[in-house]
């Protein structure tokens, strides 16, 4: 196994600034920087706080990447359906796995994505929860030599698979099921930095310009409590409500509960929560399990050689009983 002084020599540094550029020292210029990470890639080097990871020499593992910036705790769900998915096709497989989170990955400059993952000897990443603002990922996508799985971001190449529902048709079909003739309907977008908002917000206004309804589009960033807060402010005003999320469309229902107001409400995902808070509402019904459990065969795909593809996988309009929660 290559050690750090064969790293060096490779580069024609010393062992010392090896150790910097691994540990994502900003003191070193970025031509050195450069220098070290392709003599790492060359060599096959795995620093020794890696390698002590690894339970068996030259195995490639699937890394499991979360984005949990939100911080909302409420959707903890569906990031552990996700991971469940996941985890259990891996067990099937016989295919190791790490899980990282962007929180893990803040002490590493987005230049040494590509070290970082090399070194826990991952060569496929999926890839959960992606932003518009996740810069490092975002670069990593770039990388041919590893191999994606991307759920609910539209990235297809011949590394790269992308695992969905058809959100903007769900959206469409969701708001259908509320929506009447001559209503006049509230909006309630998800964050700016999200893809998923845009293709649910699409949704929308393709409804709205087939009907001709009035339309007032309010930025909830998909938190509850900014959704409380734009039911109070506008509710009043309005026959129905369209939320791009369920925790959106549980503040909606709360703030009307307060001030008496009764509205049609949709959300979207299909959370257990709905079940326990409010079955009137209407809801795209997604499983979260299966993008988790279909992403890990993406990845084994792709590493057998196989073109990245778009799977739609499918969704249903339903309302959440607390019955079915409870199972």
């Amino acid at each position: 196994m290559k050690n750090i002084k064969d790293v060096a020599r490779e580069a024609g540094v010393s062992a010392g600034t090896v150790s910097k550029v691994i540990k994502g020292y900003s003191s070193i210029s970025e031509a050195t920087r450069e220098k070290v990470l392709s003599a790492v890639d060359r060599l096959g080097y795995i620093p020794n706080s890696a390698a002590s990871t690894l339970s068996s020499k030259g195995t490639k593992k699937i890394g499991i990447y979360l984005n949990i910036n939100d911080k909302f705790q409420q959707i903890d769900e569906i990031n552990m359906l996700y991971v469940m998915g996941a985890l259990d096709r891996c067990r099937e497989l016989g295919v190791e796995n790490l899980i990282i989170s962007d929180e893990s990955l803040r002490s590493v400059r987005y230049e040494d994505y590509r070290s970082y993952f090399s070194s826990l000897s991952i060569d496929g990443i999926i890839v959960f929860g992606l932003n518009k603002n996740d810069e490092g990922m975002l670069k990593m996508l770039q990388d041919k030599r590893f191999k994606f799985a991307v759920i609910d971001a539209c990235f297809i190449d011949d590394n790269i698979s992308h695992i969905t529902v058809d959100q903007q048709q769900a959206q469409y079909d969701v708001a259908r099921q509320v929506v009447e003739p001559g209503d006049r309907v509230l909006y309630l977008a998800g964050k700016e930095n999200s893809f998923i908002a845009d293709w649910r917000q699409t949704g929308i206004e393709r409804l709205q310009k087939e009907m001709g309804f009035d339309l007032k589009i309010v930025r909830c960033d998909f938190s509850e409590a900014k959704a409380f807060v734009a039911a109070e402010e506008f509710v009043d005003e309005y026959d129905c409500v369209v939320c791009a999320s369920d925790l959106m469309a549980i503040g909606v229902r709360q703030a009307c509960k307060r001030m008496g107001k009764r509205v049609r409400i949709a959300g979207f995902d299909g959370i257990r929560l709905l079940g326990y808070v409010s079955s009137s509402i209407i809801t795209v019904k997604q499983d979260f399990y299966q993008f988790g459990y279909r992403a890990v065969d993406e990845i084994m795909a792709l590493r057998e050689g196989n073109p990245g593809r778009e799977v739609l996988l499918p969704y249903e309009i339903a309302h959440i009983h607390y019955r079915s929660v409870i199972k």
